[in-house]
């Protein structure tokens, strides 16, 4: 059930019309580090965007007397966003390009467990739950992005609940 809600999720991006009056971008295409990725953003409603992120994460294993082992795996995330504070930050007179704000998402990512480059295979991963973060854009198209919340993960063997932590940081492409 879990995949079948995944690919729901992931082939909708293809299929949404944004709207005219958003307090978000309409569109947008970031680059970030620290694990390079990519992220396409749709404005859905006024304060609501729809994402998908490509990233390529890293593994290593190693230990004292054993080989060590190391990884480079696709990930992909998709989130649907509700900035909460668009309205507060207008008013206040704050940057909200960029899709500045804090907001609340749902997220759900999953993890090949093939290496793209490297020898440590591991296990398929589908991660599903709620985030909460916060993004900030400037001038040049920098931005840093927070997020926090617990997921329900399961693999090839294990499922269980489990913390999402993520830290971004990076550029707007085209952000003038």
């Amino acid at each position: 059930m879990i995949k079948y809600i995944s690919i729901l999720f992931f082939t909708s991006v293809l299929f949404i019309q944004a709207q005219s009056n958003l307090n978000v971008e309409k569109t947008q295409l970031q680059f970030g580090l620290p694990l390079p990725s990519i992220l396409y953003e749709v404005g859905t409603s006024k304060n609501m965007t729809l994402s998908l992120e490509a990233i390529a994460g890293f593994e290593l294993r190693g230990c004292t007397d054993c080989e060590t082992n190391f990884g480079i795996y696709p990930i992909l995330r998709g989130q649907y966003r509700y900035y909460y504070n668009m309205g507060r930050r207008l008013r206040k007179k704050k940057n909200i390009s960029g899709n500045s704000g804090n907001y609340v998402a749902a997220l759900i990512g999953y993890q090949h467990g093939s290496p793209l480059i490297g020898d440590l295979n591991t296990t398929n991963t589908l991660g599903v739950g709620p985030v909460y973060g916060l993004q900030r854009t400037y001038r040049k198209g920098f931005f840093y992005r927070l997020e926090g919340g617990v997921a329900y993960f399961q693999d090839d063997f294990e499922e269980g609940i489990g913390l999402v932590l993520a830290a971004r940081i990076g550029w707007v492409i085209g952000k003038k």
